[in-house]
């Protein structure tokens, strides 16, 4: 691609008067004229997928959150059964 585009710009500075007014233009319009195609396709999948994540990201939540324990959760920096103290972790309890 790098090789055909150096040649392309070597033929145009060939030129004696070559055609730079509009040419980002002409550029972005090529741009959406290829991208337009496919986005039509695939906005259902981008949608489906939309869907898919916020009802797994609603599950997983509310998961999450009916899944706690019992016993009310200790706020203490150094108490003896902190659960995640590394002793904790590792004595496997």
């Amino acid at each position: 691609m790098s090789e055909q585009l150096d040649h392309l710009i070597e033929a145009m500075r060939r030129q004696p008067q070559a055609r730079l007014d509009g040419l980002e233009g002409r550029v972005w319009a090529r741009i959406d004229a290829q991208r337009q195609p496919s986005g039509m396709l695939l906005t259902p999948l981008r949608a489906a997928a939309v869907v898919a994540a916020l009802g797994i990201g609603m599950i997983g939540g509310n998961l999450a959150t009916t899944s706690t324990t019992s016993r009310p959760v200790e706020i203490a920096a150094f108490s003896v059964d902190a659960h995640l103290a590394p002793s904790t972790l590792l004595d496997g309890r």
